[in-house]
């Protein structure tokens, strides 16, 4: 297991690295292709020595090959794509809470745990695991910055509390499983109105909790069901 996260931390810090590296050139790259292709259309420069149905097949090539791009890149500023695409929280395995009954951990939490904590840094990348469409972005209460997502058929809705407020996903957006559609939040929140809680020294707190983690929730058919009937990470947990 420590191998593992190991392994997913320095995929993600490599990763982080090369975006920082490449994020300045690529408008640049993009306005440069399109400048070609638009040359290229007005001169059929791309066209000659092509008998029609080749022309035909390869202004398709070329245009899959821009929207290839433009996905790309739309992706990069937008928040990405994971290779986690079966678990809600990239890179992170620890389970502090599991499903089902507990003692309250912290005044306001319940003793019926409605899904499980997953022990991450701030920052930690949440990683939608259907495709489907953002329902609900905003305070939560208890679980404070929360995301809600429903499954494309409508059987599943599924929660990312006590997210950082700084949302990248908006309500109607349609996301596809493995995108990054948010962050775990900080414990420590600010500007909330009436915000209940507070931690020991007195300060507001991102919901019920008591340090930064995901509080993952999985409804079927509007019933909570335990999220590791859904999302259990094989060789992991």
């Amino acid at each position: 297991m420590p191998m593992n996260r190991l392994k997913s931390k320095i995929k993600s810090k490599v990763m982080g690295m090369a975006f920082i590296i490449i994020k300045p050139f690529i408008v640049p790259i993009i306005i440069l292709l399109i400048f070609i292709l638009i040359i290229s259309s007005i001169t059929d420069i791309l066209y000659i020595a092509f008998d029609n149905d080749d022309k035909v097949d390869m202004k398709e090539e070329v245009k899959g090959f821009f929207e290839s791009v433009w996905d790309f890149v739309s992706k990069i500023f937008t928040g990405g794509m994971s290779e986690e695409t079966d678990w809600p929280v990239e890179g992170e395995y620890t389970i502090t809470s599991y499903f089902g009954n507990r003692e309250a951990p912290t005044a306001g939490a319940s003793t019926f745990h409605s899904g499980i904590d997953i022990a991450a840094p701030e920052g930690s990348k949440l990683v939608c695991i259907m495709d489907g469409e953002v329902v609900s972005v905003g305070w939560g209460g208890a679980g404070g910055y929360t995301i809600t997502i429903k499954s494309t058929d409508g059987t599943y809705r599924f929660s990312y509390c006590h997210s950082s407020p700084e949302f990248i996903v908006s309500v109607g957006q349609q996301v596809k499983k493995g995108e990054i559609i948010g962050k775990v939040g900080p414990k420590n929140v600010y500007g909330v109105t009436n915000n209940p809680y507070k931690d020991s020294n007195g300060n507001p707190t991102n919901g019920a909790t008591t340090g930064c983690h995901c509080h993952f929730t999985i409804k079927k058919n509007g019933e909570l069901i335990n999220p590791l009937e859904i999302v259990k990470k094989e060789g992991i947990i």
